[in-house]
C-alpha cells in the first residue's frame, strides 16, 4: 500500500478513537483491521504501531503541527490529522525511538517519503500545501518547546505528552519537574510482552528452554522469579504454552501485587475486585492450590472469563462469587472471615498508558473525582471482611496519589483497626530484589523506574 493510503486509513482510525468514550483504542484498531481484509500483515502492523504513537504523543504532537500551520496561514486539518503528521514525523522518532520510515517501507515493499505522503494526504484534505521544510519546522518547534519553562502545569504538560489533569496532582504531590518529564517519556515507548507461569510445579527456566528451542527470545523478568519477557512478539494465543495453561499474560507490576499479599499456604483469601482473575490465578500458584480463594466482582462477563481460565488451570482451590448479589445476612456471615483481603480496585488506568494511552484524553477531573468515591466504597465495604491479625492489600494501576496514597491516608484516619504492615518481609520470602525501606508499607511501581506498568500498593493488617 503507497504510504499515503496508509497514513489516510491512520487518519481515519484516530477519528473514530476520538469520537468513542468508552471501546478501547486497541479494539477499535483491530475490528478496523479486521474489517479490511485487503490489509497485509505489514499494513496492519504499521497502521497499528502509528496510531498508537500518534495517541501516545497527541497533545504535543498537535500543538507544534497547529503552530507550525497557524504561523504560516495555511488551512488546519482535522485535529486526527494535525496529530498524526506531528507525531509521526516530530515527537515519535525524537521522544520515542519510532521509526515511520521503516514500517512504511515494509508496508509499501520499497522506499517510500514520509514527506512527499504527508503532503499529498494534506492536499487531498485542505486543497493547500503544506510549508516548504515544515518537517524542520516542526523539528525546531519540538526543540523549543523541549527546552521552555517548565514550572508551569501546561507547559509541563507538553514536553511530557501527558494532560494537565494528571501532571498537575504529580506536582503537588511533589515530584520534580525532571521526574514527571521522564515518567511522560516512558509512557511513550509500547510496553513489553510480559507473561507469568502458571501451574505450580513449572519452572521458569523449562519454559525458557522451551521458547528457545522455538526459536523464541525471551528473558527472566526483573523482579518478579515468575516472569518472562518476550523480546517480540508473537502469536501467544495459538501457542501450545499458552493453549496447556502453562503461561498467562500478566505484566510484572501486577506480579508483584501477589507476591506482596504474601499468602500462607492454608489462608481463606478474598480477591473482591477479581476481574478476570490473573491475580487470583497467581495467589492459586503461590498456595499450591491448598489454600481457599473467594474470587468475586461486579461484573458477570469478568467473572465469566475467570470461570473459561480456570477449566485451562483446574485449580480446586477458586470459588467464583459474586458477592454483591448476596443478600445482607450472607453477606454478614462473611465478616471477619478472611486471612486477607485484596482489593485491586477499579482506577483510572493511568498505569497503563504505554498499552491504553486513549485514557489520557478520555479522562479529566470529574471523571477522576468518581472513579475515587468508587474505590472508597469498596474499600470501607470490604475491609471488615479481614479477619483480626489479617492482611488487607490495597493496589491499582494508577500513578495519581489522589486514588493511592490519599485514599489510604483518609481510610486509616477513620479505621484505627487498621495499621501499616512492611513490604519487605513479603518480597524477601519469594527472593524478589527490588528495593524497599524495612519500614516501607506502601509502594508505587513506574515504568521509567522499574519497567513495568504503574502500579501502587499499599499493604495493611488488621489489629
Amino acid at each position: 500500500m503507497n504510504p499515503q493510503s496508509l497514513l489516510g486509513h491512520c487518519a481515519e482510525v484516530l477519528t473514530q478513537i476520538e469520537r468513542s468514550r468508552s471501546t478501547p483504542a486497541d479494539a477499535l484498531v483491530s475490528h478496523y483491521t479486521r474489517s479490511r481484509k485487503y490489509l497485509g500483515a505489514k499494513e496492519r502492523r504499521a497502521l497499528s504501531e502509528i496510531v498508537f504513537t500518534t495517541l501516545r504523543t497527541k497533545n504535543t504532537a498537535e500543538h507544534i503541527t497547529v503552530s507550525l500551520l497557524e504561523q504560516s496561514h495555511v488551512p488546519l486539518p482535522a485535529p486526527a490529522l494535525a496529530a498524526l503528521i506531528g507525531a509521526t514525523a516530530a515527537v515519535g522518532p525524537q521522544w520515542a525511538d519510532f521509526d515511520p520510515n521503516a514500517l512504511l517501507d515494509a508496508a509499501a515493499n520499497s522506499p517510500t517519503s514520509l514527506t512527499d505522503a504527508f503532503a499529498h494526504l494534506y492536499h487531498a484534505r485542505t486543497q493547500a500545501a503544506l510549508p516548504d521544510n515544515w518537517p524542520e519546522h516542526l523539528l525546531r518547534l519540538l526543540a523549543d518547546l523541549d527546552a521552555a519553562d517548565e514550572r508551569s502545569t501546561s507547559n509541563l504538560a507538553l514536553a511530557s505528552c501527558l494532560p494537565p489533569w494528571i501532571v498537575e496532582p504529580l506536582q503537588q504531590q511533589g515530584r520534580t519537574t525532571a521526574a514527571i518529564k521522564e515518567l511522560g517519556r516512558a509512557l511513550l515507548r509500547p510496553a513489553p510482552v510480559t507473561l507469568r507461569i502458571a501451574p505450580p510445579m513449572v519452572g521458569r527456566q523449562a519454559v525458557l528452554e522451551s521458547l528457545e528451542r522455538e526459536g523464541i527470545a525471551a528473558h527472566p523478568t526483573l523482579y518478579s522469579p515468575d516472569g518472562v519477557v518476550l523480546e517480540r512478539r508473537v502469536q501467544l494465543l495459538e501457542h501450545p504454552l499458552y493453549r496447556n495453561g502453562i503461561l498467562e499474560v500478566q505484566d510484572e507490576g501486577s506480579q508483584l501485587i501477589s507476591f506482596a499479599l504474601n499468602p500462607e499456604p492454608e489462608w481463606r483469601i478474598l480477591d473482591a475486585c477479581a476481574g478476570a482473575g490473573g491475580k487470583t490465578l497467581h495467589i492459586a500458584r503461590l498456595q499450591n492450590d491448598r489454600g481457599s480463594i473467594v474470587a468475586s466482582d461486579v461484573d458477570p462477563a469478568r467473572l465469566q472469563n475467570l470461570r473459561r481460565r480456570l477449566r485451562r488451570h483446574r485449580f480446586r482451590s477458586i470459588q467464583v462469587e459474586m458477592l454483591p448479589r448476596l443478600s445482607p445476612a450472607e453477606q454478614r456471615t462473611l465478616i471477619a472471615r478472611f486471612d486477607a483481603v485484596l482489593l485491586d480496585v477499579p482506577c483510572s488506568g493511568t498505569g497503563t498508558l504505554r498499552r491504553a494511552p486513549e485514557i489520557k484524553w478520555r479522562l479529566g477531573p470529574r471523571q477522576l473525582e468518581r472513579i475515587i468515591a468508587k474505590q472508597e466504597r469498596i474499600l470501607h465495604t470490604y475491609a471488615p471482611y479481614v479477619r483480626p491479625g489479617g492482611v488487607l492489600l490495597y493496589a491499582t494501576c494508577s500513578i495519581l496519589p489522589g486514588e493511592n496514597e490519599c485514599i489510604i491516608e483518609r481510610f486509616l484516619d477513620h479505621h484505627p483497626d487498621f495499621v501499616p504492615d512492611r513490604l519487605a518481609p513479603s518480597f524477601a520470602r519469594w527472593g524478589i530484589g527490588l528495593v524497599v525501606e524495612s519500614t516501607q508499607w506502601q509502594l508505587q511501581l513506574l515504568p521509567n523506574v522499574h519497567g513495568t506498568d504503574g502500579f501502587f500498593i499499599a499493604r495493611l493488617r488488621r489489629r
